[in-house]
């Protein structure tokens, strides 16, 4: 999870910034590490999906790579990125025919692991030079009496701060961005483990995350609860303090 010695290389293309790798060592050619540090880049490599969002948490980054074999595991993990960091973002991966459904997924650009050091440097340059400032404002989300504050890695609920795990922290981040949208339970998961489980296991779990979460926001004392299963699809944050008339989903709200 440490960024890489300090290189001697030059570093004035694009400046001294850091890119922030999640890795599967079959598509990530030694060479394509060697060009970020070429571009100005100190790279810092993880593993597993919570440590890249650490990583860019305790420090910013200027650029995320996704560079992994499994695809159907790096376009969940570019829905999760996209909703939770506004950081120009890379896919490696190991097919030609994946690099749709990456960039549909989010990614703002995708290569093969197969592809020319020059061309991934080359892309990279153009994804730096079309990237724009980000407009999050703070490091705060707030949605009606809750608050996450992610500078402090803390929710606080009316004032008073909510004891959660890095787990069950991770899981209401990644709602709280996509508030009033459902989530699935696998691309939750995604948020939290890097390894790709079945619907069912992915459900149970974060089934039980949830409850948590749940049971420590109050939500089954209230009768304008924050996060609801919507039956079939997945759970949601609800950003509204009063249900609109005639909501279409009102019938597939579950109460736990």
């Amino acid at each position: 999870m440490k960024l890489s010695a300090e290189t001697t290389r030059p570093a004035n293309i694009v400046g001294t910034k850091r890119a922030y790798v999640l890795v599967h060592p079959d598509v990530w050619p030694a060479g394509f590490a060697g060009a970020l540090e070429d571009l100005g880049f100190e790279v810092g490599a993880c593993t597993e999906l919570h440590e890249l969002f650490e990583m860019s948490r305790e420090q910013s980054g200027s650029l995320l790579v996704i560079a992994q074999r499994n695809a159907p595991f790096a376009v969940r993990a570019c829905r999760v990125i996209r909703g939770l960091q506004d950081v120009p973002l890379m896919v490696v991966i190991a097919a030609e025919g994946d690099l749709i459904a990456a960039l549909d997924a989010g990614a703002d650009d995708a290569v093969v692991a197969r592809a020319d050091r020059q061309v991934f440097a080359a892309r990279v340059r153009a994804l730096v030079r079309r990237a724009q400032p980000s407009s999050r404002n703070g490091d705060k989300i707030v949605i009606r009496d809750l608050v996450l504050d992610f500078e402090k890695y803390q929710v606080a609920m009316n004032g008073a701060t909510v004891p959660l795990t890095p787990t069950e922290f991770r899981l209401l981040a990644v709602l709280a961005q996509q508030a009033g949208r459902v989530v699935d339970p696998r691309a939750l998961l995604s948020a939290v483990h890097q390894h790709d489980y079945s619907e069912r296991d992915a459900q149970n779990l974060v089934k039980v995350h949830i409850a948590n979460l749940r049971r420590k926001l109050n939500d089954s004392r209230s009768d304008n609860p924050y996060i609801l299963c919507v039956r079939g699809f997945g759970y949601l944050l609800e950003r509204r303090s009063l249900a609109r008339e005639d909501d279409p989903l009102a019938n597939l709200i579950e109460s736990e």
